[in-house]
């Protein structure tokens, strides 16, 4: 296991320096100037040896190879730069954005599981009964609902209407991030429903089920022990890409309930071409979705020792 971990962790270095470097290049071949975008934001008109000037300060006029490596030393220092819109350091106003996208992320995850496990087992278990038709028939509905009409749908019924929550979030609190949460649950939990209720039919139907049945072994000792435990890998596949997304901030529901999180950030900073901003929630979604990644891998080999054997592969 240690040398796996080992082997996994230096495979990531290539992989986390391709991504920087392309993630610098795209932002220079973006085609727009972030110091005449911040020029025309201040509404004023300037000189071209202003512009030098600051173009001069910001590094920006030298080589594109030069810029990268002095970056990257920066960034392996701990440095992510400064804002060029609020002259602030990147790296503390990234951070403290952190808060807020990890507690949407956690409410999040613990919806979707309380909503789409057990919605997906009843329907596997009700297979083509009414249950199982009303279950998939709302799914269905989660699925083609984009996640800004089911937001202002619940921001009309349980702020508007009812004034349960608040309209605009006003801190990172349990109450106000009920309704961006409930938003993002309803479709994840749509769509990952259905993928537990194929897990579960795909197991119902294999030949230690009949087998148990046999024995006289209850259903719900079968289904308990045996058949959800074998589902746990897919499951798990399903959390983990869905807290990679979480994380990585959502940035249509975090605009629409003006959560204060990185997916909010990162559209401010695109926006204004905030480039030192932008390059930090690159840095940060790459890193994280390694990491997601590696810990997938490891989650696996615990849960099913076929795969530590090698037995199961992919």
């Amino acid at each position: 296991m240690r040398n796996y971990v080992l082997r996994r962790l230096l495979q990531l270095i290539p992989i986390l320096l391709i991504l920087t470097f392309l993630s610098f290049g795209m932002m220079r071949l973006a085609g727009s100037d972030a110091v005449l975008q911040k020029m025309e934001n201040t509404g004023m008109a300037v000189s071209q040896e202003t512009i030098d000037d600051a173009r001069a300060e910001l590094g920006l006029d030298k080589p594109f190879l030069t810029q990268y490596f002095v970056w990257l030393g920066n960034l392996l220092h701990g440095d992510m730069g400064t804002s060029y819109v609020s002259g602030q350091e990147v790296f503390p106003t990234f951070v403290s954005k952190l808060p807020a996208t990890l507690l949407l992320t956690a409410v999040t995850i613990v919806l979707t599981i309380v909503i789409s496990v057990p919605l997906g087992v009843w329907a596997a278990v009700r297979q083509n009964r009414w249950a199982d038709y009303v279950i998939r028939t709302a799914s269905f509905l989660g699925n083609s609902m984009p996640n800004f009409f089911v937001g202002l749908l619940l921001l009309y019924v349980f702020a508007i209407r009812l004034a349960w929550f608040p309209v605009i979030s006003r801190g990172v609190t349990l109450r106000n991030v009920v309704l961006p949460s409930l938003t993002l649950a309803i479709a994840m939990s749509a769509k990952y429903l259905r993928q537990v209720r194929a897990a579960v039919l795909e197991e119902l139907g294999k030949a230690y089920v009949a087998g148990a049945k046999a024995r006289g072994v209850r259903f719900s000792v079968t289904l308990t022990k045996s058949v959800l435990r074998s589902c746990l890998v897919t499951i798990l596949t399903l959390l983990t890409l869905s807290i990679g997304s979480l994380l990585g901030g959502t940035a249509i529901v975090e605009s629409i309930f003006m959560w204060d999180g990185v997916g909010k950030l990162a559209v401010d900073a695109i926006n204004m071409r905030d480039y030192p901003m932008i390059q930090a929630y690159v840095m940060w979604m790459a890193i994280l979705y390694v990491c997601v990644n590696l810990v997938t891998d490891l989650s696996y080999r615990a849960l099913d020792p076929r795969i530590r054997l090698g037995v199961r592969k992919g």
